[in-house]
């Protein structure tokens, strides 16, 4: 017959606290931007869903004009 291993609970003291993960920094122009590639990358491959959201290559073009701008945006 197999024997069960029972795992063994260590008490936690009310002086042990856990690390904290510190937050890391929101940049928010490289963010939109990178969302912005990804929407183009999408619409580019589709030309069904280009249709059916009325959007063109012409949109498309100006979308990531804007994309580099944020991109040559400094962080504040």
């Amino acid at each position: 017959m197999e024997s069960i291993k029972l795992h063994q609970f260590v008490p936690i003291s009310g002086e042990q606290k856990p690390a904290r993960v510190p937050r890391r920094k929101v940049n928010g122009p490289a963010t939109a931007a990178l969302l912005i590639k990804m929407a183009t990358e999408i619409l580019t491959a589709s030309p069904t869903l280009r249709h059916q959201t009325n959007i063109t290559l012409t949109d498309l073009a100006a979308a990531e004009k804007v994309r580099k701008a944020l991109l040559k945006t400094p962080l504040q």
